[in-house]
């Protein structure tokens, strides 16, 4: 697992000069760094950008924000109409951008390093379109669909691009290169028997593992109709939003789990109405009715698992909604079935994701 931040056994003296590189170190620091990588998780709201040493997966740096590729591409959109450049050009120099940012971060030159994108910069939204990986998919990552770039004349580095998975009816883009990265790090899920790892957010995947490959996911828009519900609807003025990522105090754990014991009571369409009327009603408080509406999200979502044959679950959350989702695992008695990973772990699946495929596919 990932460890404290060091500077994997290069003297930090050697690496600096004042605020800046003692470039007189750059024969040595360059053998240093050829066994590094840059991996960055692209998404379609947030960007991260991380230097990772590949012998013992200790992070260096990294560089967070709120640049995924949506607003990248809307960017490129208006940037187009006043100069001719190509959205993948676009994008690779906005990557440049982020890999200099960094640069500067560490006081390090990222030279020679080469970057792995996994996440929705293989969309029609990001760098470049890339076509899905089909089911079965294995776990050593031998399936994967990746898009080479060698260094431009601009920056020394290579760019290895990641596409995504599809079954006939469902995508996902992201997931995938994490599981590949649970699977690495023995988190259990490597087995000959059928488990199904839940990842919350936006579009929530459940996938389906067995024998070392995904064999089948559904994509469930969890995240996605809480941010509409309660943001842009009738009921956006009866909610008051809170923070997920802390334990929640008990009257709001029981709002939500009276939300969970709605969502299987009747239609969603008509519970969602509820939300409305507990207000209305001033049945409970504003902040409670938001964790009403979660436990009927949520509830509704993590039902399918009560009637999926009984195999085992993986709850793979980060910390933003894990204590829900645990606690909706146990209000829905779902808990002896189920294995919790860490929040801290699966911060960096993507991560041990990267490094894996690029020791699989010639790195």
């Amino acid at each position: 697992m990932i460890g404290r931040i060091q500077y994997g056994g290069m003297p930090t003296a050697a690496l600096r000069n004042g605020n800046g590189v003692d470039y007189s170190y750059l024969p040595l620091l360059t053998i240093w760094m050829q066994n590094f990588l840059l991996s960055c998780d692209w998404g379609t709201s947030s960007f991260r950008l991380r230097l990772v040493n590949v012998e013992d997966h200790q992070v260096i740096g990294e560089r967070l924000s709120g640049d995924g590729t949506a607003a990248t591409y809307t960017r490129w959109k208006v940037c187009c109409e006043e100069e001719e450049i190509s959205k993948e050009n676009f994008y690779l120099r906005q990557l440049r951008q982020e890999v200099d940012a960094l640069s500067d971060k560490v006081s390090i030159p990222l030279r020679d390093i080469p970057v792995v994108i996994s996440g929705m910069a293989s969309s029609s939204i990001g760098i470049k379109e890339l076509p899905y990986a089909s089911l079965p998919f294995s776990l050593d990552g031998s399936d994967a669909i990746v898009q080479r770039w060698g260094a431009e004349k601009d920056a020394s580095y290579s760019v290895w691009l990641l596409s995504g998975v599809r079954t006939a009816h469902d995508v996902m883009r992201g997931e995938e290169t994490q599981i590949i990265g649970l699977a690495s790090i023995d988190t259990g899920i490597n087995t000959g028997e059928a488990v199904t790892c839940i990842f919350p957010g936006t579009h929530s995947k459940h996938i389906k593992v067995q024998k070392g490959k995904i064999v089948d996911f559904q994509t469930y828009m969890t995240g996605e109709v809480f941010q509409v519900m309660s943001q842009h609807s009738i009921l956006k003025d009866t909610l008051s939003a809170s923070n997920n990522e802390l334990p929640i105090d008990k009257t709001d754990a029981q709002a939500f789990c009276l939300g969970i014991v709605q969502s299987g009571a009747s239609n969603l369409l008509h519970t969602l109405f509820t939300v409305r009327s507990n207000q209305l009603f001033e049945h409970i408080t504003k902040e409670e009715n938001f964790f009403y509406l979660s436990g009927l999200l949520i509830g509704t979502e993590l039902r399918s698992l009560k009637d999926n044959g009984g195999g085992r679950i993986v709850l793979c959350s980060g910390s933003n909604v894990f204590h829900l989702y645990e606690l909706a695992i146990q209000e829905l008695n779902l808990q002896d079935r189920t294995v919790v990973i860490a929040p801290d772990i699966i911060d960096n699946v993507a991560m041990e994701g990267h490094l894996k495929l690029f020791q699989n596919h010639g790195g």
